[in-house]
């Protein structure tokens, strides 16, 4: 008598068959577009905060040898509004790039962008007229169960120093 070894075509495709019935719940259970939206999301706050900080830090040290730190930063220029976090900041504030003493004076080694890689963090002042705050801004942040849309109307995040 012949002792066949091994497994059946039909025990092999079985096989490949609960693993992908396995693979397509997994997949679908973890939500891959939202964990990759909370890593975007957490990088925006991240950078918003990390510029928060440098420009504190700057505020603390350079603007005290300054007359009207918030004009040498390029905050209260004519058309540069306060930020208003209750709709976008499109048009409100300056682009965080243009804020130069960051990265000269060597707070920050460059200005982050946003992690699509072309929007720009705003940072501006919480009145224009007699500004005590800074504030950096994103409108970018995507809805998700960790950063739902009710935290973050319109999807902006500010932090203030």
């Amino acid at each position: 008598m012949k002792s066949n070894k091994g497994f059946t075509l039909v025990e092999i495709v079985i096989v490949i068959a609960i693993i992908g019935i396995l693979a397509a719940v997994t997949v679908v259970a973890l939500k891959p577009q939202e964990i990759f939206a909370n890593g975007r999301n957490s990088r925006r706050t991240n950078d918003v905060a990390a510029m928060n900080s440098a420009i504190g830090q700057w505020l603390a040290r350079e603007g005290l040898q300054e007359t009207d730190p918030f004009a040498t930063l390029g905050l209260t220029d004519v058309g540069v509004t306060a930020l208003t976090p209750a709709g976008g900041i499109t048009g409100e504030g300056v682009a965080a790039s243009t804020v130069t003493q960051l990265t000269s004076d060597g707070y920050m080694q460059s200005i982050p962008l946003d992690p699509d890689g072309a929007t720009e963090y705003r940072i501006g002042v919480d009145d224009v007229a007699t500004p005590e705050h800074v504030l950096v801004c994103t409108d970018q942040i995507e809805a998700t169960s960790t950063y739902p849309a009710a935290t973050y109307p319109s999807g902006v995040f500010c932090q203030s120093n």
